[in-house]
């Protein structure tokens, strides 16, 4: 779908646009006139507004941009008026440094596509083929760790390579780069990318030290046909690899979504969340994504915007899979501390919040209730008991072998027989102090669910058991049938809980 673009400003750049872009302008003067133009004068029907006037004080422009969705304005004025910055704040619009027709162009284009575009290299049996150094020890964790052990001298040296596709990048595509590992000593690691065009070598970039803490952006060159990443070692220690992730760059203007958000825990985790104000005062909706195999994303932010509620977005790719987005202290405080600032910016309370997730989401929306106190839970799919699930190493999740082993040993340090009771437990213990009679939980199950579809007696009577305010849909089928039903039944939820805390103002 092209890109569609409003521009409004004192001088018309339409002549002088040459890139694929559906391109429609007005002036701040005309521009109550052009929305009357429009099927619906209430609805910003471009993709974003571009405000190219070198000063932004208008009132009539600054009022109706507080009107339309967030992440749509696109403005590189420097002269703004004080209220006017505050509502493009709010708004959450983005500001550029370029300022021509052909270079605004080229910047929407390059780093405001449609979109997530992220995935994962791991250091798996498929993925990483070692290379072991003399007098270095090798192992693996599991299918998804590789642990290498020893002196590997004060200069670099291979330690293997990583598989990758020619269609990780495009031509002058830019990758953000970040990866996950852990180092004891002087023990250190490097990712040297070397692109090649007919066995030659264009060029290459190497990322090490606290480069590799943080998105690190490497380009493609505009003619490679191929690359590699080669693993290299120095120091004297242990390196344990897990995962390189990439995303395609929007060079500052978010991360998968534009305006996604990431950071990295005190223990070096990374959280991914991407919070929308809404067009509507409330309730906040709080969604975890489920399970993604092969590439990284949020989830729901269509149906959201459609809304129209401010919402948060949590999606976990510490795993291939994912990991319940739980763990340690600090990562969960660190995903508590997210949703409170949101709530905060919106000045609501816990009862003016909704938990939702399915299947894997679903599971952290009902563990966040411990903390977050929320008005309502819209749950599908429940997985319940973490120690159950990750019991059964046959548990094949889409063809991703020891998806659940990964995840018990991420959560526990061991793949443990005897921690299944522990992980069990990890969810009761911490929503124990809910008061369930004052919930609303709205919860959709498949009557032959087959991951965690034996733990749902024990939730049914649990919440039976503490008053809970529960509706209850059925759907027959295995757990990753009846898609449609889902979203349907999440949605006409959701809705109803929008219009419930929005009468309750009137």
């Amino acid at each position: 779908m092209t890109t569609s673009i409003l521009q409004i400003g004192a001088i018309d750049w339409t002549p002088e646009i040459t890139a694929p872009l559906d391109w429609h302008y007005t002036s701040i003067f005309d521009l109550p006139t052009f929305l009357a133009t429009q099927k619906d004068p209430y609805i910003l029907e471009q993709t974003y507004v571009v405000l190219t006037d070198d000063v932004l004080e208008s009132s009539l422009l600054s009022s109706q941009i507080q009107e339309w969705p967030a992440f749509r304005v696109i403005y590189f004025a420097t002269q703004i008026a004080p209220e006017f910055q505050t509502i493009l704040n709010e708004r959450r619009a983005f500001a550029i440094s370029e300022t021509t027709p052909e270079s605004v162009s080229k910047r929407i284009l390059t780093d405001l596509y449609g979109g997530q575009q992220g995935f994962s290299t791991r250091f798996s049996e498929t993925q990483f083929l070692p290379t072991v150094p003399s007098g270095i020890h090798f192992s693996r964790m599991g299918r998804f760790l590789a642990r290498f052990d020893g002196d590997f001298g004060s200069e670099w040296q291979q330690i293997g390579t990583l598989q990758t596709l020619t269609t990780d990048f495009i031509a002058n595509q830019t990758n953000e780069i970040w990866l996950d590992y852990r180092q004891t000593g002087t023990a250190a690691a490097a990712l040297l990318f070397i692109f090649y065009r007919d066995g030659d070598i264009l060029k290459q970039d190497m990322i090490k030290g606290d480069a590799l803490r943080r998105m690190t952006q490497v380009q493609a060159p505009a003619d490679y046909d191929s690359y590699q990443i080669i693993v290299l070692g120095s120091g004297k220690g242990q390196l344990t690899l897990h995962v390189v992730h990439q995303r395609r760059s929007r060079h500052g203007l978010g991360h998968l979504l534009p305006g996604g958000q990431w950071q990295l825990t005190s223990e070096d985790e990374e959280v991914l969340s991407y919070f929308n104000p809404g067009t509507l005062p409330k309730p906040l909706v709080v969604n975890f994504s489920g399970a993604r195999l092969h590439v990284d994303g949020f989830e729901m932010a269509s149906a959201f915007n459609q809304l129209g509620v401010p919402y948060l977005l949590f999606t976990d790719a510490r795993m291939q899979g994912g990991a319940f987005d739980v763990g340690s202290p600090a990562y969960e405080q660190t995903v508590i501390d997210i949703i409170k600032r949101a709530m905060a910016e919106l000045n609501l309370t816990s009862q003016d919040v909704i938990l939702t997730g399915y299947s894997m989401g679903s599971y952290p929306a009902m563990y966040y209730a411990g903390d977050i106190k929320p008005g309502a839970l819209v749950l599908a799919k429940p997985i319940i008991n973490l120690g159950t699930l990750t019991a059964d190493a046959e548990f094949a999740h889409q063809y991703n072998q020891d998806w659940t082993l990964d995840v018990r040993r991420h959560l526990t340090g061991y793949v443990r027989p005897n921690d299944t009771e522990a992980l069990n437990q990890k969810l009761w213990r911490h929503i124990s102090t809910v008061d369930w009679s004052t919930t609303t939980v709205a919860l959709l199950t498949m009557a032959q669910d087959n991951y965690d579809g034996d733990s749902l007696p024990e939730l049914l009577d649990y919440l039976d058991t503490h008053h809970a305010l529960l509706t209850h849909q059925v759907e027959a089928g295995y757990h990753n049938e009846k898609i449609d039903e889902m979203v349907d039944f999440m949605m006409t939820q959701l809705t109803q809980l929008r219009d419930n805390r929005l009468a309750e103002d009137e």
